[in-house]
């Protein structure tokens, strides 16, 4: 595997780290469709890092993108279909950041979710990052 490559993934992963802080900030301050749209960020920036080790490039298109994380999610984890779940509630909180329908009892029942699936994204990149 090239540097290159490995360098593109840890960039995304180092972007994924910098929403998650603006999810928590956003998300302090009241502000939830901005805090989702940061919580959106980091899925699809931690998808990204890993269709780069995957697939040697990142996927910009959201419906590809949408398809290649629920492949991987469903032929990752054991609790793939939960963890799929929580992938297209980050989509939701996308579209919500144009549309603003989610309501804050919502907003954090699915946070919580979206945050289960970004740490063990995370966990499962930084666990081929290092078989490299």
């Amino acid at each position: 595997m090239s540097e290159d490559i490995l360098k593109r993934a840890v960039d995304y992963r180092n972007r994924a780290q910098l929403y998650l802080k603006n999810f928590e900030k956003e998300k302090m301050e009241g502000n939830k469709e901005k805090a989702g749209e940061a919580l959106w960020g980091v899925i699809s920036c931690l998808i990204n890092a890993l269709a780069v080790l995957e697939e040697g490039k990142p996927i910009p298109d959201h419906k590809e993108q949408s398809r290649f994380a629920t492949q991987f999610i469903l032929s990752t984890y054991e609790d793939g279909e939960e963890l799929a779940k929580a992938y297209s509630y980050a989509e939701r909180f996308h579209a919500n950041f144009y549309h603003a329908f989610l309501g804050l009892q919502e907003f954090e029942a699915i946070s919580a979710e979206i945050l289960n699936l970004a740490g063990r994204l995370d966990a499962t990149l930084m666990e081929k990052i290092r078989k490299l």
